[in-house]
Parts: C-alpha cells; structure tokens; sequence
C-alpha cells in the first residue's frame, strides 16, 4: 500500500478490495492502542513530577495527546455507524495517516523534554523505551506500513536530532542505534507487509474462485435439475397418454383379427398375418417405451414381500419351455425352494426381460434359469449360450435403445430396451443386475435378492402349479365350436365407440351376443332391450363381463364392474382392460377377483380367456 495514495483509482477490483479491508481493519483495531498509551503517560508524568524541568514542556504534548484522541474516539465513533465507503477512502485514510503522525510527534516532544535534564542512567533507558516503542508500532500496524511509517519516524528523527546536537560520541552513539534500529524495524515490517499483502490477495482470488466454482456448480444443478424436471414431465405425459396411444392399435388388432374370415385367398391370408405380425411387434415396442416411461414417472413402485421362487419358477417355465421350443432351444429349468424378500413383480420382470434376450440371441443351445444360495443372498442367474457380448459393449448394453448387433435398427430386434428396463428396474430395490460374458460363448445375467427363511417353511415344487394352458389354437376352436351354438351374452363397457364397434364385430364373429354401451347404466338397459326382443331369452343373465378401466371422470372400470355384478350376480366372469396396468390397480382388480387386460390384446387371447372362464358354466348348462 503506497503511503501517498488517496483513492482507489487504477487498482484492480480484488487490489481496491483489498485496501478498503485494510483500512477497514485500522480503524477497527487501532484504537485499541489509546488506553495502553494513556496508562504509560500517566505513569511518565507521576515518574517525572520532581525533575528539574518546566512541567509545561511535557505537560503540553501531553494535552496534545488528549486532544488527538478525542478526536480519534469521536471519528471511531462515526465509523462504527456509518463505516467507509469507496468513495470516502482518501479521506479516512488521510485522517489515519495525520492521527498516526501527530501521535509520534507528541511522544518525541515528551523524550526530548525529558533527555534534557535526564541522568545517564535515565538516557539510556528512554532511548531503549523509545526503540520499544518503535517496534511495537510497527508490528501492531504491520497490515499498514505507511501507518507504522508515520506512526515511527516522528519520535525517531526529533529524539536522534536531539542526541546529536549535543556534540559527544555517547549522544551520536545513542542517536546512531536509534536511526539504525528503525531502519532494521522498517526493512523487516516492510518485508512482512509484503508477504501478508500477497497472502491476502491470494486468499481473495482463491475466494473469488470459489465463488465463481460455487456459482457454476449451482448453474450445473439447476440446468440438471431442469433437465431432470423436464425428463420427469416427459415420463409423465407419456405415461398418461399411454391409454390413448393404445387405443388406436388395439382397434387395429381386433379389426386384423375381425378380417380374417373374410379373406379366402392365401395370398390375402398370407398378408393379414404379415399385419398381424408387425402389430404384434408394434405392440411389443409400445409396451416397452410405456413402462420405461412408467419407470421414469416414478409410478412403479418396490414393495417387498417374502416370496417363494417355487411359483416364479413355475410361470417362467410354462411360458419360455413353449417358446425355447419352437425356436429350437433346450431349455433348462432347476427347482429353487428358496424364498426372498423383494418385490415380486419387479423381480419378475427383470427375469422375463432377461430370458426374452437370452432366447433372442441364441441360436443352438440352451438357456437355462437357477437360483444359488450366497449367504445372506440368493443369485438369480439366467444362462444361454448364444453369441455373447464384445467387452467394449459390456458397460453399454444397459443403456437405452443400445443394440451391439442391430447396426442397421432393424425393427424385428426390438427397440433396445430391454436391458434397459432391467437397469431402470434394479435401481428400484436391492436387485444389482451383473453380468459375465464370452464372445462366441454365451452370457450369464445374475439379479442378487434378499435371501429369506420363513419361520413354517412350506416346499412349494413348480409340479404343483405346472398344470399350463391349453394352447390357443384349441382355445380358439373350443370357442369357435360354442360360436356355432350361439351361446352367451358378454357384457361390453367401453366410451370410445371405435374400441367399442370393433370389439363387438370379434365377439360377433366367434358366436357371442355383445351388449355393448359406454356406461353401465346403458349397459343395463341394452341387457333388458336385448331380452325385449327376443336376442335373449327372459330372465337369463349374461355370461362374462368386459369393461375398460377409464370411462371418464366420475366412474372408473372397476366401479362399472362393481354395479353391473350388483344387477347380474355377484359370481359373473369379468375382465378389465386396460392400458395403465399399475401395481396398485393389479391388487384391487385381484381383490375384485376381476382378471386384468394390458392393451392392445390380441382377440385370440380375449376369445380363449372367454372362453375359459365361461367354460363351466356352459357345461352345466349341456348337462342341464
């Protein structure tokens, strides 16, 4: 800090900050100093009453002295209220460095006074008080140099001219050790300053910095908790249009359907399957982007449960013998009595995604599905001994839409997504996902759960739930069959006309009078209209019930189901569709003993469930 400066001009902004904190600093601690100097100038003047000397030679630097601090006190005073500003630091500064000098200047005018008519004795202990003094102003405002500057040199430069007046080599000698003891106290405190000014700069570039990482870190934050937002806001409106995206290919897949009776060409029927194929895996691509999107709504919830993998063992195996066999695969299966805690349907899920992929990239061979026991854990693994993955895509196949072998997107390989609902599934609870793999060898996909031992275990063998449906093609003739005989009325509650006509023409097709309306008030009055005019006979009640789950916003499908089981018995056959198959609506269509449709559902697979759940009663009824 340069003595002479008056302002801030021409520093740069941490240098201004800088000095303003300095001068901030003084006018904070200085004063601090005033009561020590009070003491001692009290103590020289009870010391000095009876020299030889006139009293005023001290006694006016030492009024001096209390005039100079009033004045400080009245000025602290006005900094403490009001502090400095940039545009008052020459002034401030100016009233430091004048305070600081005066107060030098009195304390010199008091040893001069006092060498005058002081013993030897006497001369060598002021002169040693005065270098005391000197230090000790340097070091207090070693922050400041031009403060210890002005605050030394006074009493230095009036007492050493006083010694050296006197002519005699002890006086120059003692004026000499004064000069030579400031000089060395200036060199020191000077070298100090520096280093503290550098140390302070540093600190305030380092603070600068961090503030300017702080406030990058925060832009980051807030740009990621944006991105989040909107990813969020994404997921949730995909999610909620997820219903009327699939309403129009479920009418697709029920009027392919509906057309299969009217085409006799085999090159017409060969088109209409190819139709039906690529609805199917339209479907299945639908199915996929909805529940990532569901995943990423958070609308998925974990809730875990002891679970025996006898029963998991047990579905996974009726469906993916089925399939491991019309693609050529053997498919191994060991028997796990093991219980878990977990979720059952997350756990589920992530298996069947597994085996889909497992199955999809083996070509010969064998996919094969077992538990072990790990301690406190039980591994789920799924083996197959297909193509295996590249080390370089490892770390990349759970990303989404990542195929390392469908280069060209091909849309018969999926969307990539696979996996990728596998990794959105694993974060939901504590079901890791890892995988080993060789190229050319295979894979293995291991999903680690919480291993549980119920207090009564009960062995549940997959023999006890193996009993597997009949195939569609016999369902579908079992029910073309009773289509012949014209039997049953199914109950159809549906507000979108479009679903509503294009079920009905399937029903009508496969031989089933369809009451269909889009409330169930309607439904009802279609019934006994039905029954009026001889479409049923009197007195007879419809054999199932089939209702979509959003009808508008005062009645959902399980309400319509609910009324229409209160008019037609408490024991009528119902399915609810629809296209939000959320865990909570699984547990209260279950409770409802309701079975649950995801659209789009193939008609084949409505007409056989129809058919299942109205086979009893159609055969009491031949009985009958």
């Amino acid at each position: 800090m340069s003595i002479l400066r008056r302002s801030l001009r021409g520093l740069s902004p941490i240098e201004a900050r800088i000095d303003l904190q300095l001068l901030h600093d003084s006018w904070r601690h200085s004063p601090g100093s005033i009561l020590a100097q009070f003491a001692a100038l009290l103590m020289l003047g009870w010391m000095v009453r009876d020299w030889p000397m006139a009293h005023w030679k001290w006694v006016l630097p030492a009024f001096g002295h209390l005039t100079v601090w009033a004045t400080v006190a009245m000025l602290v005073r006005h900094f403490h209220r009001f502090g400095i500003t940039e545009s008052g630091y020459g002034r401030w500064r100016t009233r430091l460095l004048i305070w600081h000098t005066l107060e030098g200047t009195m304390w010199g005018l008091i040893a001069v006074a006092l060498l005058a008519v002081a013993t030897p004795e006497w001369r060598m202990t002021i002169v040693a008080a005065l270098i005391v003094y000197g230090y000790t102003v340097m070091l207090v405002t070693i922050h400041d140099w031009a403060v210890a500057f002005m605050g030394s040199v006074p009493v230095v430069l009036l007492v050493a001219g006083r010694l050296a007046n006197e002519h005699n080599s002890s006086s120059s000698f003692l004026a000499l050790v004064l000069v030579v003891s400031l000089l060395t106290c200036m060199g020191v405190s000077l070298s100090v300053n520096r280093r503290l000014r550098e140390a302070v700069l540093l600190r305030h570039e380092n603070a600068g910095l961090v503030l300017q990482l702080r406030e990058e870190i925060n832009k980051v934050t807030e740009a990621k908790a944006r991105a989040e937002a909107a990813d969020r806001l994404k997921g949730e409106f995909f999610a909620a249009a997820s219903h009327d995206l699939r309403q129009p290919l479920h009418v697709m897949m029920l009027l392919s359907s509906a057309l299969k009776p009217w085409i006799h060409q085999d090159e017409g029927q060969s088109l209409l399957r190819k139709l039906q194929t690529a609805l199917g895996s339209l479907g299945a691509m639908f199915e996929q982007m909805f529940f990532v999107a569901r995943v990423d709504a958070q609308r998925v919830d974990y809730r875990a449960e002891a679970l025996p993998l006898a029963e998991m063992w047990a579905r996974l195996d009726s469906e993916f013998s089925i399939l491991c066999a019309s693609q050529g695969l053997q498919w191994r299966l060991d028997p796990s009595s093991e219980w878990v805690q977990t979720d059952g349907y997350v756990l589920e899920r992530i298996l069947r995604n597994l085996l889909n992929n497992a199955v999809r990239y083996t070509e010969h061979g064998e996919v094969r599905l077992r538990a072990r026991k790990r301690g406190p854990w039980v591994i789920c693994q799924v083996w197959d001994t297909g193509v295996g993955i590249q080390r370089q895509h490892r770390h990349r196949i759970f990303d989404d839409y990542f195929q390392a072998r469908n280069d060209g997107r091909l849309s018969s390989e999926g969307l990539g997504l696979g996996l990728a609902v596998v990794r959105r599934l694993s974060l939901l609870g504590p079901t890791p996902v890892t995988v080993l793999s060789r190229l050319g060898r295979g894979s293995c996909f291991s999903v680690r759960v919480p291993r549980l031992i119920p207090a009564s275990l009960v062995e549940v063998t997959p023999a006890a739930s193996s009993a597997k449906p009949p195939a569609p093609a016999k369902a579908l003739a079992a029910v073309q069959a009773m289509a012949r005989t014209g039997r049953g009325v199914v109950v159809l509650v549906e507000d979108d006309p479009q679903v509503r006509d294009s079920t009905s023409l399937v029903l009508q097709q496969h031989g089933w009078h369809v009451a269909g309306a889009a409330t169930p008030d309607e439904a009802v009055a279609e019934v006994a209209a039905m029954q009026d005019d001889g479409r049923m006979p009197e007195g007879d009640m419809p054999a199932a019930l089939v209702s979509d789950h959003r009808l508008g916003l005062s009645i959902n499908g399980l309400d319509a189901i609910r009324q229409l089981r209160y008019e037609f018995g408490d024991e009528l056959p119902a399915f609810l569709l629809t296209g939000e198959a959320s865990e909570g609506l699984t547990d209260e269509a279950a409770q409802a003993r309701v079975q649950l449709l995801k659209k789009p559902i193939e008609a084949e697979r409505l007409l056989q469930m129809l058919a299942d759940s109205t086979a009893p009663a159609t055969d009491a009824a031949d009985a009958a």
